[in-house]
């Protein structure tokens, strides 16, 4: 039998940062019971009152559900298979710290990877939420960023055995990088039947505005098990019809979802060929080439920390000479004046000099455990599977 997938970015943020939280929340479980799906991806369900009016809706659709704490990066499954276990695993780039407006850095974003009992076999799942534009003039640093995370999913799938699924919101299309890397590195069947589907579209009531074409972010892939291939037998749209919010007709996120169902069939002798094909090493290659880009970055940014970090120290000991200078030291109010620039001058010393040295480390860090994991994928054996 077809299993029947789907993933939604719910838009579950606090209602300072998205509209309509609570009735979009209302509305979408109220649709959850007569939901024709057997797994459903579900991304930024931040807010206790987003998960927990989703949990009870789910329990009550007869959906099994999987989450972690609150800051298990807003993920959840349902799934109306059995649900063997779940477990979360923070990514180990996690964006800017300064950039508070962003939420990257202290949403905690990773992957969540579930195990369901589908009749004697098991099923891996892995549901994912990737960073959204990390330099907006810079794309391929924000496949650089993608990459590294893409690539540490990848160590996780290559630990799995048999039929994984890796769906999600990955916030890049099928024409960037990142996409490419992933899909060539994993061999996986992406579950598009060939169309567009978009996802982010100016057919949503949140996007209206929108300038960019329409767009498909949102994405089910499929690993097949040994000696198995994945036909695609149907994909669509998920929850693109409107919902009826304080009397005008709405969206239930600033995402449509996305749904598609497979199917696994034995591979036949002559299909076995292709399926044990060599990795091309151009995407090794081009996944090293972002990895750099990532790098340098993060090199970057350390330089310019530091350099801030000088700045502000030196306006500290200026300031603290002209404290010392006779004439402001008879004037109370010039001494006073003197030694608040001094002290305001240290805390950006110190933060900017902290950004510079663990900032910059941890992305390092990020990085080099990526291309380390390239590097075992590049080791494996040349006529084995994915």
């Amino acid at each position: 039998m077809p299993l029947r997938l789907g993933t939604f970015n719910v838009w579950g943020l606090p209602e300072a940062f998205a509209d309509d939280v609570s009735s979009r929340m209302r509305g979408l479980a109220a649709r959850l019971p007569g939901l024709d799906l057997d797994v459903l991806f579900i991304q930024e369900a931040w807010t206790d009152e987003v998960r927990e009016t989703l949990r009870e809706a789910a329990l009550v659709a007869d959906f099994e559900v999987a989450e972690g704490s609150p800051s298990s990066g807003g993920l959840m499954v349902f799934s109306r298979l059995p649900i063997r276990s779940s477990r979360f695993e923070s990514f180990h780039f996690r964006g800017d710290p300064e950039k508070l407006a962003q939420g990257e850095f202290l949403g905690g974003k990773g992957f969540q990877t579930v195990e369901l009992k589908r009749g004697a076999e098991t099923l891996s799942i892995i549901n994912t939420h990737l960073h959204a534009r990390y330099r907006r003039s810079r794309p391929q640093l924000n496949s650089a960023v993608r990459t590294a995370q893409l690539l540490q999913i990848i160590g996780a799938l290559e630990g799995l055995d048999g039929t994984v699924v890796v769906g999600g919101d990955f916030n890049c299309t099928r024409t960037d990088l990142e996409y490419r890397v992933f899909s060539g590195l994993t061999r996986s069947a992406e579950l598009g039947d060939g169309r567009s589907h978009p996802t982010l579209s100016k057919t949503n009531y949140y996007k209206r505005h929108r300038s960019g074409a329409d767009k498909r972010i949102d994405y089910l892939f499929v690993r097949p098990g040994p000696d198995l291939k994945c036909t695609t037998t149907s994909s669509a749209t998920l929850f693109a019809e409107p919902e009826r919010i304080r009397r005008r007709d709405r969206s239930l996120s600033d995402h449509f979802g996305f749904r598609a169902s497979f199917e696994l069939n034995p591979i036949l002798t002559g299909e076995r060929v292709s399926r044990l094909a060599i990795f091309d090493p151009e995407i090794f290659d081009l996944a090293r080439s972002l990895l750099r880009i990532g790098q340098d970055e993060a090199d970057r940014r350390e330089r310019a920390h530091f350099h801030s970090a000088g700045s502000w120290a030196l306006a500290a000991i200026v300031a603290a000479g002209v404290r010392r200078h006779p004439q402001v030291g008879r004037r109370r109010f010039l001494r006073s004046g003197a030694s608040l620039l001094a002290a305001a001058a240290l805390m950006p010393t110190v933060g900017y000099g902290t950004l510079a040295r663990l900032d910059s480390d941890y992305k390092r860090e990020a990085f080099d455990d990526a291309h380390e994991i390239l590097v075992q994928l590049e080791a494996r054996p040349r006529g084995g599977t994915a």
